[in-house]
């Protein structure tokens, strides 16, 4: 049996990851004081999603890292998030399948 997406968080076209996205997000809320003691070469913040996509600047991003993102706050339309871009010691990029999606985006960076 499928997982239902409540009709205020669902997307053309998405098939369930808007609740896995929630959960990274309470996971992230509910270890707050916990993320404060990650490794030097790791970082998490939030980032507003403005038409579906945002550049977080980050000195600290690699070309082997890995980012981990999840929705804290639903704006717009949601849809899939991806990082399609990261620069190394500049930036990465957040997406949205949907260019009206303006949700509060949760990120972890991990470098290996």
């Amino acid at each position: 049996m499928a997982d239902v997406i409540p009709p205020d968080t669902r997307a053309a076209g998405q098939t369930g990851h808007i609740q896995d996205h929630v959960n990274i997000s309470d996971v992230l809320q509910a270890m707050q004081n916990q993320l404060g003691g990650l490794p030097a070469s790791w970082a998490w913040g939030t980032a507003t999603l403005a038409a579906g996509t945002v550049t977080v600047s980050s000195g600290i991003v690699l070309s082997t890292t890995k980012i981990l993102t999840g929705r804290m706050t639903p704006g717009g339309t949601p849809g899939h998030l991806s990082v399609p871009t990261i620069t190394p010691g500049v930036s990465f990029v957040i997406n949205s399948s949907s260019a009206s999606d303006t949700s509060v985006i949760a990120y972890l960076i991990l470098n290996p």
